[in-house]
């Protein structure tokens, strides 16, 4: 194995609908209620050129609500951008994406500010980004009931190793 050279933070941040209803365990968080405007995560410049693998080393969370009342939050990552056919606030359906699926990071938004709530998870996942790109995608699902502060949004930062 090459011996990884650099470390680097890809994130994306979307603001989820104005509303306070609370999630079940296993709805996407998302930002549209409407099934075909969710934009799924998009990690850019994860890996240092096409076909280079990486090492995903920490996943982090930052929401501007400063609830940590049941914030449990699963990160899906895909190699492809992925499909849903459910919109925020619904059970999770991931439409395409399946056959590249890369896993799944539960992370705990435990540390309350008086600017929002933060968490984290380390992991290790070592993955190449789909022929021709370099970028990463993901979905966000509610682990627990969590009650949303209206308007709230969240940044997902990935932690990554490349080779």
């Amino acid at each position: 194995m090459a011996t990884c050279n650099s470390r680097d933070v890809s994130k994306y941040t979307f603001t989820r609908p104005a509303d306070t209803t609370a999630y079940a365990s296993g709805d996407i968080v998302a930002n549209s209620t409407t099934a075909g405007s969710v934009v799924p995560l998009n990690f850019p410049n994860c890996s240092n050129g096409v076909g280079h693998p990486m090492q995903l080393r920490r996943v982090r969370i930052f929401k501007s609500g400063t609830s940590t009342t049941n914030a449990s939050f699963r990160v899906h990552l895909f190699n492809v951008l992925p499909t849903v056919s459910s919109g925020d606030n619904a059970a999770l359906a991931i439409t395409t994406g399946g056959a590249n699926y890369l896993g799944q990071v539960d992370v705990t938004v435990g540390q309350g500010t008086g600017d929002g709530a933060a968490g984290q998870a380390t992991t290790e996942i070592n993955c190449h980004p789909a022929a021709q790109a370099t970028n990463l995608y993901g979905l966000l699902e509610a682990r627990g009931a969590y009650t949303p502060a209206s308007g709230e949004s969240f940044t997902v930062a990935l932690e990554i190793v490349q080779d």
